[in-house]
């Protein structure tokens, strides 16, 4: 964990100046990946097919790693955390993959989930704050 905090912080370190900006093109393209990702995880799950399940989450990884590099720098903390989350929540699975615990592997799959449905929640009233729409918490 402690090797994934300083990959983390450097990564953030290393950010080009862009907007979290999930509306462009390269943003869209990281998104459809890690979906894609995520859905091969699945199967693999409920297939039990460690393997896959290891080779998929190190993709998620990568692709994770790729995708905080493309934030603005430095990025919001809540952004930050939920990348840690992410992030945390691959590696207790493929923990539970090298065990092979496959009821483990299940419990950090929906943690994984979860982790996504929380940060595009928070993506969405972002940006509807930031376009200042009527009845929109500015924060």
């Amino acid at each position: 964990m402690p090797h994934r905090i300083a990959l983390f912080s450097l990564l953030l370190l290393l950010a080009p100046g862009v907007g979290p900006a999930s509306g462009d093109l390269r943003m869209r393209a990281i998104m459809h990946t890690k979906l894609s990702n995520t859905q091969v995880l699945l199967k693999a799950i409920v297939t039990a097919d460690y393997k896959e399940i290891d080779r998929a989450a190190a993709a998620l990884t990568r692709i994770s790693e790729t995708e905080i590099a493309s934030w603005q720098n430095p990025p919001k903390r809540e952004y930050t955390d939920q990348a840690m989350f992410f992030m945390t929540s691959v590696d207790d699975l493929r923990e539970a993959s090298r065990k092979r615990d496959i009821e483990g592997v299940g419990g950090a799959y929906t943690n994984l989930i979860a982790t996504c449905v929380h940060c595009h929640t928070y993506v969405r009233d972002a940006r509807v704050a930031a376009m200042g729409l009527p009845g929109a918490d500015t924060q």
